[in-house]
């Protein structure tokens, strides 16, 4: 697949069929991703990917937890989004409930939806991914590089895929179940597996800014 087409394709799916992706597809998508970038070539992504019965107890942890107590992330959510990125914020939550049927005023199915986060939308693989405490920003930056690396390889592979923090608000849960050391901060975690494209959340489709809201050409 071409990379202009990969990058039209991709999108972050919110609902996934029960079908096991194969352990070699996943492989050679983890293993082509390690070809990013990163701050002198330090490599500093950290990922456990669970499957089977890792997953169904990994996600029955972060349930538990989101239904008994406040997020605990190891790097804290932004708490405010000035414009323009409150706007961009808005724009994506109301397509998201818009594509599913959820009105605004509808505080059940808002929760449900909320809820959906922590089972990873029922994905079959759930990939959990941090780096060394002791690195900050520039570490992040080469974990970003290496995400839109796994992304975009999954796509080629027709693998579906969504990028959650919701399922780093509960690191205790992945370090008990995953065996994730105190030593990683937990930075987000990510959906793998096939669309269902009869699920309605999957309908939701987001736009993007002109260029020149983003890029900036001086000379």
């Amino acid at each position: 697949m071409q990379l202009d087409t990969a990058l039209s394709l991709r999108r972050s799916v919110r609902a996934f069929l029960p079908r096991e992706v194969p352990r070699e597809t996943l492989a050679s998508i983890f293993a082509r991703a390690q070809q990013s970038p990163s701050w002198c070539n330090i490599q500093p992504w950290r990922v456990w990917v669970a499957s089977g019965e890792a997953r169904v107890r990994l996600v029955a942890g972060l349930v538990e937890g989101a239904k008994a107590r406040m997020p605990e992330p190891d790097v804290a959510f932004p708490g405010d989004y000035p414009e323009p990125y409150g706007t961009h914020r808005k724009q994506c939550g109301k397509a998201l409930y818009e594509a599913m049927g959820v009105a605004r005023d509808d505080m059940v199915g808002r929760h449900h939806a909320w809820m959906r986060n922590f089972v990873a939308f029922d994905a079959p693989h759930v990939a959990i991914v941090g780096i060394d405490r002791r690195f900050g920003l520039y570490a992040a930056l080469d974990v970003g590089c290496w995400l839109q690396s796994v992304l975009l390889l999954a796509t080629s592979e027709g693998v579906s895929t969504c990028a959650q923090a919701a399922l780093a608000t509960y690191p205790d849960v992945a370090r008990k179940e995953l065996g994730v050391g105190d030593d990683v901060q937990i930075l987000f975690g990510i959906a793998m597996g096939y669309e269902d494209e009869r699920a309605a959340a999957n309908e939701c489709r987001t736009t993007r800014g002109p260029l020149d809201a983003n890029v900036t050409f001086v000379g």
